[in-house]
């Protein structure tokens, strides 16, 4: 592993289900390129931001040095925050009704019990927006009882009255504080996602396949990854899917394509019977040759499948990939910050693709940026941790130019 194995790379990149416009995703990057930098001892500039594909595509570049190597990134991420934008922007009186109709749905098809058998904790947070609903209404109606039975008129026709408003108040007031309304969102989304039936997603994940099938056909650099995080990994297999078939349809070469998948919900989506569609997408991925896909779990996030193989999950033929790795995010992280997050699920869970406190084998921005393959990253990790020295050089060529010195006298 001595020496530098990249020096230019091309990253892709599809988040989760957040609101999140394109500058803003740029400015999150640059804040936490900058822990990277103290973390790493090196340097880092980046481009300002760049819109492409008609704004669905935002890029910019990194230059990053330390003291004997240099890498140049390029990276390309689908913007579809506003998209999610749109969700928030539904009112109550849409929203419950919808949220309640498709955990009806994932109920019903015995996707929520699939949950439960795969991983048990999933399945407490599909169950966690249900339960608030489901005491909500308890609650409404045990009040407006109360309250009929201090002599409310007309008790028969005024009592669910009273129970409906009272639910209401609590969609508005302790469901907001509870981030109700974002979890409906998030399961109403899951289920159209599931159909295929979300007006304008599928022609962005179309978009995004075009942009990487292009880029993988332009070539010019050491390594290509495509990094997916939270339910943006489930529209990365089908980016990537369609992506492979676009140049297979055209007749270019296979290149090595790296997937890495960070807080993944893929299972959320092809667990589902209608979820078919996904679920052979990833029957198709896995048996290339030409890609590679390793998926980082950790315990500490609970949104997403720990310790679980999407391949086994699905009851998929066997196959090399996806390698699974685990991660504790106690050590990336100091102290302070990670006592900080510890009862904060969302932000925990966003940790893989932010910067690290302390140096550890696992990195987001050193995948993105740094001098050594996503793949040499993966099937040596304890390797990676004695990669640097304190300095920011390379260990290993550190000793390899000392070993030089020595000879030579």
């Amino acid at each position: 592993m001595s020496g530098v194995e990249v020096r230019r790379r091309c990253v892709f990149f599809l988040g989760g289900y957040e609101p999140i416009p394109a500058p803003r995703q740029h400015e999150r990057f640059v804040r936490e390129l900058r822990r990277f930098k103290k973390t790493w001892n090196a340097e880092a500039t980046v481009s300002d931001l760049a819109l492409t594909r008609e704004g669905a595509v935002a890029s910019w570049t990194v230059a990053t040095r330390g003291p004997d190597w240099a890498v140049d990134t390029e990276y390309r991420s689908l913007i579809w925050g506003d998209i999610v934008e749109s969700d928030f922007s539904r009112p109550e009186w849409v929203r419950v009704p919808a949220g309640i109709a498709a955990f009806a749905d994932f109920i019903l098809s015995g996707t929520a019990l699939r949950y439960f058998v795969v991983n048990w904790r999933y399945g407490l947070f599909f169950a966690y927006p249900v339960l608030i609903l489901l005491s909500f209404v308890v609650f409404a109606f045990w009040a407006a009882s109360a309250v009929a039975g201090l002599g409310l008129p007309y008790p028969a026709l005024l009592t669910p009255l009273v129970a409906f408003a009272i639910f209401c108040g609590l969609i508005v007031v302790p469901g907001r504080f509870l981030m109700l309304a974002y979890m409906l969102d998030d399961w109403i989304f899951a289920a159209e996602l599931i159909r295929r039936s979300r007006a304008g997603l599928d022609a962005r994940i179309d978009t995004f396949a075009r942009e990487v099938a292009d880029r993988l056909d332009a070539g010019g650099v050491d390594e290509f990854v495509f990094a997916g995080h939270s339910l943006g990994c489930a529209l990365k297999l089908a980016v990537v899917d369609r992506a492979l078939a676009l140049r297979e349809r055209a007749g270019r070469a296979p290149v090595r394509l790296n997937l890495v998948s960070t807080g993944s919900s893929l299972l959320k989506i092809a667990l589902h019977p209608k979820g078919a569609w996904l679920k052979e997408a990833v029957d198709r991925v896995v048996r290339r040759s030409d890609v590679f896909w390793i998926e980082y779990q950790t315990l500490v996030d609970i949104i997403s499948f720990y310790k679980v193989n999407p391949v086994e999950a699905l009851r998929l033929p066997p196959a090399p990939i996806p390698l699974i790795q685990k991660v504790r995010v106690r050590h990336m992280l100091d102290d302070e910050v990670y006592n900080r997050y510890r009862g904060n699920f969302f932000r925990l869970h966003r940790q893989l693709v932010m910067g690290n406190d302390k140096r550890y084998f696992y990195d987001y921005f050193m995948i993105c940026c740094g001098p050594f393959r996503l793949e040499t990253r993966a099937r040596d990790p304890e390797r990676m941790m004695r990669a640097f020295r304190p300095d920011g050089t390379l260990a290993d060529a550190a000793a390899s130019t000392a070993t030089e010195k020595e000879n030579r006298t």
